[in-house]
């Protein structure tokens, strides 16, 4: 008989009788709590300690079975969760957003959708939520794998030409901005004309200079734009305005502060086939 989910038996108990001949399906810990003075502040600060007692996995027989009676005695264990089958590997928990690329066929078309994410399950949660509340038709997701590590930036232009004037307009990082194309590009079309915006994934070398020391760095950025000259124009805006954030913060907390200079290079920068980007607020609601 082929062992998987549907046929597993799984339950918490404090039952010595339930548990015989059974796996522990999680860790047994022994649970208490130390107080110590802080130093610093002379306030009472309380942690949380903890202690193996057994590990899952560990098939409960009568010698096991007697250490869990006794530690149900003597360091207050209530309950074991128990199974029939031995599950030892376990999915590691991320709790920080990673950007995504993820396909899906909706009517007749394919969908390219960039995405922030905790993990593939978490993705696919996040894709059929926006599809349903923003798309028609029946749709099947294709595609999710992990995207580059990279800055997510888009500019929302209200003219062509690049001035002070425009500057004005710039977005700053999408992860504030409500944005929504009206149409998706598609793939495998023709290309796009001159006036549409395409996402650019771009490596940049960034130079940090405060005259008398100099730091270079790497970053890749994809930025949703016209062309690459408006995409480094946006990635300098980004830079720019992170630097005066880190000031103003510095400020506040006393600290001194040496404004750099920044300084960027293109070292490489390709379109890359993304209809549409999903906005970071839209994943952090997956985030609780």
């Amino acid at each position: 008989m082929i062992e998987t989910r549907k046929t597993e038996t799984r339950y918490v108990t404090s039952d010595p009788k339930k548990m015989l001949n059974m796996y522990l399906a999680k860790r047994v810990l022994k649970t208490w709590e130390e107080s110590f003075i802080d130093e610093d502040t002379g306030e009472t600060v309380t942690i949380e300690r903890n202690e193996i007692l057994f590990d899952r996995g560990t098939l409960i027989d009568q010698d096991t079975l007697a250490k869990i009676r006794f530690s149900m005695e003597a360091d207050g264990i209530k309950e074991v969760e128990v199974s029939n089958q031995n599950r030892l590997a376990f999915e590691n928990e991320n709790k920080f957003l990673y950007p995504y690329l993820a396909q899906a066929q909706i009517g007749d078309k394919k969908h390219k959708f960039l995405l922030y994410a905790t993990g593939l399950e978490n993705s696919c949660s996040i894709l059929k939520d926006y599809i349903e509340l923003n798309y028609m038709f029946g749709f099947t997701l294709t595609m999710v794998k992990e995207f580059d590590s990279c800055v997510i930036l888009t500019g929302n232009l209200k003219e062509r030409k690049v001035d002070d004037a425009s500057i004005a307009y710039l977005k700053e990082e999408i992860t504030t901005e409500e944005y929504l194309d009206k149409m998706d590009e598609e793939d495998d079309e023709e290309e796009s004309k001159p006036d549409e915006k395409k996402f650019y994934q771009i490596e940049t070398k960034i130079t940090f200079t405060d005259g008398e020391n100099e730091d270079e760095r790497v970053q890749t950025f994809v930025v949703n734009t016209f062309n690459v000259d408006r995409a480094m124009m946006l990635i300098t805006h980004y830079l720019k305005n992170k630097e005066e954030e880190c000031e103003k913060q510095a400020k506040e907390k006393g600290h001194e502060f040496k404004k750099r200079e920044i300084h960027t290079a293109i070292e490489s920068a390709k379109p890359i086939p993304v209809g549409r980007f999903i906005p970071k607020e839209f994943s952090m609601a997956y985030m609780e």
